[in-house]
């Protein structure tokens, strides 16, 4: 998935966003938007719930975060050009093939992870750590 930040000069290395949406994953997300729907026939002004979660991992496609931001070394055109290669919906979502692989110095640090929970979706929210937002 396509990640946004509310900090337009940086991310974070959170550029990205790798789930794997398995059928419990799945199950679960379900589960908690018919909860949303119950308690929104109970009170019409809930709009989204909140769920520490950690599904998502969030990486950036040309940076080492192990190393100051310098770009990876072998993985810029492997990763990259997967990435370019992708048919990427509307909603910026792709699904990947099983193969699919982010090196480990690509993935951020983050925190505070959560499910967010929508009447009509989820989406997934994270702090990156050492970041001042």
């Amino acid at each position: 998935m396509k990640v946004s930040s509310n900090d337009e000069y940086c991310d974070g290395g959170c550029e990205f966003a790798l789930v794997d949406l398995t059928p419990e994953l799945a199950g679960l997300a379900l589960r908690r938007v018919a909860v949303l729907r119950e308690q929104k026939s109970l009170d019409p002004d809930i709009d989204e719930t909140y769920y520490w979660a950690y599904f998502a991992e969030y990486f950036s496609a040309w940076e080492d975060l192990a190393s100051s931001g310098k770009e990876v070394e072998g993985t810029r055109v492997t990763l990259e050009g997967m990435l370019d290669e992708l048919p990427i919906d509307e909603k910026e979502i792709v699904c990947v093939p099983e193969t699919f692989q982010v090196s480990i110095r690509q993935i951020a640090a983050v925190e505070c992870e959560q499910m967010i929970v929508r009447e009509d979706s989820i989406a997934f929210m994270a702090i990156p750590k050492h970041a001042g937002f």
